[in-house]
């Protein structure tokens, strides 16, 4: 049986195939190297799936759509299958059922490959989804939702990130900026009292610079203190967060949690030092949608359980035509020894915003001008910090940790004094624990330990500012080019603009 699930909202579309032996994975912003690209119509799919995977929609069985309904000529909906219907689409070359799926309900469905476990409870919050800004799931049936007339998480940190002046090629691309520009401000203490007045119904209060600005009641002080304001907001949005976990959940249960909120490392972290069970998928926001329809698909067929091979680095992308060898992971490691800066592009891309040692950049953490380095590469505002890698074994040495997290989706305190490339202003970073499981990645750290007895490298996303991650190696080389990188790695070859004191 070969399944097809197309998630075909506003932005970040992606597309997942299931060929009856394989699934494949694909976010098209990676080959069309446009940010949160999203296709101009539904037909247009047609020639993806041919261009990706050879493949015709006449072989298909069956597809399903995660797609905005009022953005195309859908002819009618019908209701047949809890959080799923059927639909009819003006011109589309299909001539069996079209299944349709809830989109916070395809987030809900999309951690599936992280777990052996069946969750107890789906949690779902972000801007904007099936007219509602958040959603609890119990045995995949909807119990609970917000209205978004009381506003939402994720569109209160976009608004709030414009109002204190923060620009970004996406709007979504707002809201991880604020969660770095808060940390610069400091807890006021008695406006986080008034501010407990309000509950999770009332978002759009508490994001609301007004009422800052009432509280305070004088508004020189008040817009001269924003930071405060919106580090005090951000704090107690968290509270909220886990109070709604609270709620619906119990601490031994084993929950999901997705959508674009759960991209927020900080809340991430608050919600795992109540639940210790929670999954939260590196792939939570839209790009995560289509592999919640697949596993849609999958139970309605009463299929055995799908494997996403060597997840997370499974994005149908162009993978180097070669591995590197030791002698070259050695020369990178000297390279980033001596304090360069390089690109580093090995196997398949990542699933998900975060670089993870397949699309990366990287640098040498204990440099005090690592961080300021790396933002004029990556044409970024200085203000935002940078995530680590680490060796698995040495985490503990190096930073504060009580969970392994593969994926960079909470924050610890650093614990050594020697990583100032890494180390945020308030203390924190987020990281990587890297094992065997990326072999390649895995040998240039232990490398680059040998040679300075540091486990850790800055670790970032293989992009620029407003660009998607690498998606071909032209990308790469385009981006060495054309950026101050002192050289990039793809498969064994290496580009190198100064080879002053490298050596085997």
């Amino acid at each position: 049986m070969k399944l097809l699930s197309i998630s075909a909202l506003n932005h970040d579309h992606n597309i997942c195939y299931y060929d009856g032996t394989r699934l494949h994975y694909h976010k098209l912003e990676r080959t069309k190297q446009i940010k949160r690209y999203r296709n101009q119509d539904l037909l247009s799919w047609v020639n993806e799936i041919n261009q990706l995977w050879n493949l015709e929609l006449s072989e298909i069985d069956e597809i399903i759509i995660d797609v905005d309904i009022s953005k195309y000529q859908i002819l009618n909906i019908s209701q047949k299958y809890k959080d799923a219907a059927t639909l009819k689409i003006n011109g589309f070359p299909y001539e069996k059922e079209i299944w349709y799926i809830g989109h916070h309900y395809s987030h809900a469905l999309s951690s599936w490959m992280m777990t052996p476990l069946t969750p107890s409870t789906h949690i779902v919050i972000d801007g904007l989804g099936d007219a509602r800004p958040w959603s609890v799931y119990k045995d995949n049936s909807l119990v609970a939702f917000g209205n978004i007339a009381n506003g939402s998480i994720g569109w209160g940190m976009r608004d709030a990130g414009k109002y204190l002046g923060i620009s970004a090629g996406h709007y979504n691309d707002i809201a991880g900026k604020v969660m770095a520009l808060q940390s610069y401000g400091k807890l006021h203490s008695n406006f986080l009292e008034y501010l407990r007045n309000f509950e999770i119904d009332s978002i759009n209060k508490i994001f609301s610079p007004d009422t800052w600005h009432n509280f305070v009641n004088d508004r020189s002080i008040s817009q001269n203190t924003l930071l405060d304001w919106i580090h005090t907001v951000h704090f107690r949005v968290g509270e909220l967060i886990v109070d709604l976990f609270k709620q619906y959940a119990s601490p031994d249960d084993c929950i999901t949690y997705s959508g674009g909120v759960a991209q927020n490392v900080i809340w991430n972290t608050e919600i795992r030092n109540h639940y210790k069970n929670v999954i939260i998928p590196p792939h939570s926001s839209d790009e995560g949608t289509s592999l919640g329809g697949i596993e849609w698909l999958r139970i309605k067929n009463e299929l055995p359980k799908f494997v996403l091979n060597n997840f997370p680095y499974s994005q149908s992308d162009i993978k180097p035509s070669t591995t590197p060898e030791i002698d070259t992971i050695k020369i990178a490691a000297k390279m980033l020894a001596d304090g360069k800066v390089i690109g580093w592009y090995q196997g398949n891309g990542e699933v998900g915003p975060r670089a993870l040692g397949n699309r990366s950049i990287l640098c040498d953490p204990r440099m005090k001008q690592s961080r300021q380095i790396v933002n004029q590469i990556k044409n970024r505002e200085q203000y935002r910090p940078f995530g680590a890698s680490v060796l698995t074994e040495h985490a503990k040495k190096w930073f504060h940790v009580n969970i392994n997290d593969p994926y960079m989706l909470y924050t610890v305190y650093v614990k050594h004094d020697n990583l100032p490339g890494v180390t945020h202003v308030d203390g924190t970073c987020r990281i990587q624990m890297v094992d065997d499981t990326n072999i390649i990645f895995k040998t240039l750290l232990d490398e680059f330990y040998k040679i300075t007895d540091c486990p850790v490298l800055l670790n970032t996303s293989l992009n620029i500012a407003g660009k998607p991650l690498a998606g071909f190696p032209d990308n790469a080389v385009e981006l060495f080019q054309s950026s101050s990188l002192d050289a990039m790695f793809i498969g064994n070859e290496i580009y190198i603009k100064k080879i002053d004191n490298i050596k085997n």
